[in-house]
């Protein structure tokens, strides 16, 4: 399993970006699963430039576009929930989903939904969603894993994926206090 840390930078003078409403990350969400579905390298671009680049899980997105879920495989929302304030964003939203992917492996993924560093539009963080990622952090640095091999992990790492929204307290009480490269404490379900 990898995870990666990215560590946010201060406010700017202008303050933290605008908060994110239910509605604009269900609208990038849905932009972002409309162009997975394509499956093709062209789509897998836009879906990247669309967004954060797809510098870190996201990253093979282009290369192995066959993966993402196509479009006769539905996804299903099983929850929006609000990420507390950080000094650079005032209110992010992750959306979280399950589904299964073009490889037919079933995964529950949190889709983290912001603004860009210029404050000014809603973009999808990792938007390679059908790989399952899980927020373990998210207030002194962003902190994730996508969903580990081995037998039982890709279960275990799902339900832990549900936990946002099955233990929503809990979750974010979790994410918010975890500073990054500290192990993953969430309980085994």
């Amino acid at each position: 399993m990898m995870v990666l840390t990215v560590l946010l930078s201060g406010c700017s003078a202008s303050g933290p970006a605008a908060a994110v409403s239910d509605e604009e990350a269900r609208a990038a969400v849905a932009d972002v699963i409309a162009l997975a579905a394509q499956r093709t390298p062209e789509a897998m671009k836009r879906l990247c430039d669309r967004n954060d680049g797809c510098p870190g899980l996201s990253s093979g997105a282009v290369r192995s576009p066959q993966h993402a879920p196509g479009p006769d495989q539905p996804l299903r929302e099983l929850c929006v929930v609000t990420v507390p304030a950080t000094p650079a964003q005032a209110g992010s939203r992750i959306v979280v989903l399950e589904g299964v992917d073009g490889r037919g492996r079933p995964y529950v993924t949190q889709v983290l939904v912001d603004r860009d560093q210029d404050r000014a539009r809603v973009e999808v963080q990792e938007p390679a969603f059908w790989i399952g990622i899980r927020y373990t952090g998210l207030q002194h640095g962003r902190e994730w894993s996508g969903t580990g091999e081995g037998p039982g992990q890709p279960e275990k790492d799902n339900d832990k994926a549900r936990r946002a929204c099955t233990d929503t307290d809990a979750w974010i009480a979790e994410v918010a206090s975890r500073t990054p490269d500290h192990a993953d404490t969430s309980p085994d379900e």
